[in-house]
């Protein structure tokens, strides 16, 4: 597993989420699932968003909570 900050690619404002999943597209797919079952206006596709990473957490140069 890898860790990945998940953000739209273009368009609305909108926060980056951050994902622990085995690929890029697995955590794109997760973020739009999670998106889409809380939203009822916007439907959102895998290809709506962009991904960092993958993040390795030695990175870090201090602790940090991730949200």
């Amino acid at each position: 597993m890898h860790i990945y900050e998940v953000m739209l690619s273009k368009g609305l404002l909108f926060g980056s989420h951050i994902v622990i999943a085995k690929n890029e597209e697995n955590a794109k797919r997760l973020v739009a699932d999670m998106l889409n079952t809380t939203q009822t206006a916007i439907f959102y596709k895998d290809s709506d968003f962009a991904v960092s990473g993958p993040i390795d957490p030695d990175n870090y140069f201090e602790e940090t909570v991730i949200a």
